[in-house]
């Protein structure tokens, strides 16, 4: 993210009026709003704008932009310019040079403006990168159920899908998947963090996403890391030899791209496992 500096900034660090219009003139920085600039000569961008009003008007990011500023999964910049309560100090965070509401504010301000979906993409990232918890989130409601918030309604439904003792999801790409298999009639959410054992109680694997009921796990080929195919493979070799399970791969291409096709193979997959003698639906535990 780039450097924003004010007026003030400037002639804190001895650069005068002249040399600040000589800078803009150069390219070494441009006006991002009256009175905030941007260093180096690309051309402003509407996060950039955003983020230079707020250090202008001396206020916090809010709602989409502090998502964005957060780098929150599924959070763009929006319009929205409802009116929201001050932050207390201790709910404020810098983020690049940049006050802002912290994760646990930012979710509820995000939850009056964004569908289940894209928040729960928000709340998977923000408990993965450590930023807050369930507890964080569940200490909130309690006020914001008493004062009849926006958006608190759409926080518990969401919490309520979420077993609350599972790890969060490692990617985006689970969340998404996880949504993506909601569309099937009858498919219940899949178990999160499964612990897989052998008929000998030895550990196996943890599977990310899995239906033990049906015998089934999904391995999601995110190819962020390097290994990481093989990894999964191996994985997928090893559980299905421990107890028989299907095992159904996807793609981040698959899965964001082609949804509809994948849903479709998803649910066949569903049907296949349905089909099978319930005996070899077994052998797994959660991890709380």
């Amino acid at each position: 993210m780039r450097r924003l500096f004010t007026n003030e900034d400037a002639r804190a660090a001895g650069i005068t009026t002249s040399a600040l219009r000589w800078g803009v003139r150069s390219g070494q920085w441009r006006p991002a709003v009256h009175g905030v600039y941007a260093e180096g000569p690309e051309p402003v961008s509407a996060v950039d704008a955003a983020r230079a009003q707020l250090l202008a008007s001396r206020s916090a990011a809010r709602g989409q932009l502090a998502g964005v500023l957060h780098d929150l999964d599924g959070i763009t910049l929006g319009t929205s310019r409802s009116r929201l309560p001050a932050l207390v100090p201790s709910a404020v965070v810098i983020i690049e040079g940049v006050p802002c509401a912290d994760a646990v504010q930012t979710l509820v301000d995000l939850a009056a403006v964004v569908d289940d979906d894209v928040w729960e993409q928000a709340l998977e990232c923000v408990l993965r990168r450590k930023l807050a918890t369930i507890a964080d989130l569940d200490a909130r409601l309690v006020d914001l159920v008493r004062t009849r918030a926006p958006g608190t309604a759409r926080i518990r439904r969401v919490l309520d899908r979420r077993p609350r003792c599972v790890p969060p999801t490692g990617s985006l790409l689970e969340p998404l998947f996880v949504q993506l298999a909601r569309g099937i009639e009858g498919l219940p959410d899949p178990v999160r963090q499964l612990r897989i054992e052998n008929r000998h109680s030895d550990f196996v694997a943890f599977v990310d996403l899995s239906w033990p009921d049906l015998g089934l796990f999904i391995e999601l080929d995110g190819q962020q890391h390097k290994g990481q195919p093989v990894y999964d493979a191996r994985r997928q070799t090893a559980v299905t030899a421990a107890r028989g399970w299907l095992c159904g791969r996807f793609s981040w291409h698959e899965v964001v791209d082609l949804p509809t096709v994948t849903r479709r193979n998803f649910a066949r997959l569903v049907e296949e496992a349905r089909a099978r003698p319930m005996s070899l639906a077994a052998g797994g535990r959660p991890t709380c």
